[in-house]
């Protein structure tokens, strides 16, 4: 199995090493390494990381440049970015064998009064363009952004409903911010961001605690 990953920047998906190129990844791919572990019986990133391409935003955006958009039923304007930045995603895959899977990394920052539908709106733009590539893609889109995701997983019980996150704007600046929770959770456990790649790859916290339906729609997918 072969891995072809984008992302947004460094904190999620990960980076290439500025000495060597090597793929560094961060806790979205941790979540990604811990779902395919669960069924194939081992970590890519562990035993075969030379089955993972990690294509930068930069690069994928230039690959980008040159595929036309038609706005449709299924390509909206406003989601012609996304179908865009898997299009070009998947002709990187189709370069890597048969048995590859394209994992394209969007945040869905709804910051309007429905997130949930720019949401609904992202993943149906990216995982239609995967579709008419031919390509066994899946939209990695967390709702309204991963700072989500990850205050459910380490607040653990706290939050007995983690879909209420789902209803939060992904602005930053709004006053109820993701971005600022998140940093407050950290700072009251003593956690470093960079901790949290050992700690998911060490089951010290279980990915499994996201009961949200953007995750869940994810981990399926």
């Amino acid at each position: 199995m072969h891995l072809v990953v984008s992302g947004e920047g460094k904190s999620d998906i990960g980076i290439g090493s500025y000495v060597d190129g090597t793929f560094i990844p961060a806790p979205m791919y941790q979540m990604i390494d811990k779902i395919i572990e669960k069924k194939i019986g081992y970590s890519i990133y562990e035993l075969t990381p030379s089955e993972i391409t990690f294509v930068p935003k930069p690069e994928l955006i230039t690959i980008c440049k040159s595929i036309k958009f038609l706005a449709g039923k299924k390509r909206e304007k406003e989601t012609g970015y996304f179908y865009k930045n898997a299009i070009g995603l998947s002709k990187i895959a189709k370069n890597k064998g048969d048995d590859v899977i394209a994992i394209l990394f969007r945040d869905s920052d709804g910051t309007g009064t429905s997130p949930s539908n720019l949401y609904s709106k992202k993943v149906e733009s990216i995982e239609s363009a995967f579709e008419s590539e031919g390509v066994n893609g899946v939209a990695m889109i967390p709702n309204p952004k991963s700072e989500a995701w990850l205050i459910c997983m380490l607040k653990e019980h706290e939050y007995q409903n983690c879909i209420v996150l789902e209803t939060r704007s992904g602005n930053d600046d709004s006053p109820n911010s993701l971005k600022k929770e998140f940093g407050e959770i950290l700072e009251s456990k003593s956690i470093e961001y960079h901790d949290i790649n050992e700690m998911i790859k060490n089951n010290e916290i279980d990915i499994n605690l996201i009961d949200m339906p953007s995750f869940i729609y994810f981990k399926n997918k």
